[in-house]
């Protein structure tokens, strides 16, 4: 068996930064250990199986792996993928259909790819003192808790304490927690960006994610109303870095734009 597969940069104008995302085209059904399998062998942050539905022009089916698991949405993997069609075919708008029923759409403009997610909801929390210290986290801002990604969001008061977090991911991951990750973000001081972030997740096998799409789909509605902003500019701070621009559609749909760069084009064969 063949399978097309690509290296990806997201969130990114210039290759060796953003995301890296794995992207594998798929002709036919591929089971969930080889897809599992595949992911850990590739072992980026996430690798996105990509397959086109039969008589459906523009149409795919899209599953999202970490090296360790599988998960509902991935940002990142999802613009890698929509870059690798638009390079690969005459299309100029895709939609996805997640493994869990989210359908997903992407355009491409002269600049930017332009990306429709979901919108999702915080509610007020109070996070456990031993994983703050475990991220060296301290005296926050607020906190908040997403219930559709199951993420911890916390607000600290600059970039310079947000830049020198220093995670102690062995510590981290032997906590006793259920969550599948950790935001920390910040309001920008610059004209260049409205906020910064970084995203953690070593419980799903991702220490730090270099660019996440899905933690903006979190962040974006709290600080559109912490800053009373429909559209913002989002810069994450980890050591690759990337760009997003959001737009609030609506209470349910955040609008972001932004590019990818394919570094890697090949077939894997067994």
């Amino acid at each position: 068996m063949k399978i097309q597969t690509f290296i990806v940069d997201s969130f990114t104008n210039q290759l060796f930064s953003g995301n890296p995302a794995g992207i594998c085209l798929l002709e036919k059904d591929l089971d969930q250990t080889t897809m599992q399998n595949i992911a850990a062998e590739l072992n980026l942050s996430e690798t996105a199986f990509i397959r086109p539905f039969p008589n459906e022009k523009g149409n795919y089916s899209i599953q999202y792996f970490t090296p360790t698991v599988e998960i509902e949405f991935c940002g990142h993997a999802t613009l890698a993928a929509a870059k690798v069609i638009f390079e690969k075919t005459s299309l100029f708008e895709v939609q996805f259909t997640t493994n869990y029923n989210l359908v997903l759409k992407a355009f491409k403009g002269e600049e930017n790819i332009t990306l429709y997610f979901p919108l999702y909801h915080t509610i007020d929390h109070t996070p456990d003192q031993k994983l703050l210290e475990a991220f060296t986290v301290k005296n926050i801002c607020e906190a908040k808790f997403s219930e559709d990604l199951n993420m911890v969001i916390v607000e600290v008061s600059d970039k310079e304490t947000l830049a020198n977090l220093k995670p102690n991911f062995q510590k981290a991951g032997k906590l006793s927690t259920t969550i599948s990750g950790l935001i920390v973000t910040c309001k920008s001081d610059d004209k260049k960006y409205d906020f910064y972030s970084r995203c953690f997740g070593p419980w799903i096998g991702i220490d730090e994610d270099p660019v996440t799409g899905s933690a903006h789909s979190v962040l974006a509605l709290s600080w559109a109303k912490k800053l009373n902003k429909k559209e913002m500019k989002a810069y994450q701070l980890s050591e690759r870095g990337g760009y997003l621009d959001l737009k609030i559609m609506n209470d349910h749909q955040l609008e972001v734009r932004s590019n990818a760069c394919i570094l890697f084009e090949g077939a894997l064969t067994f």
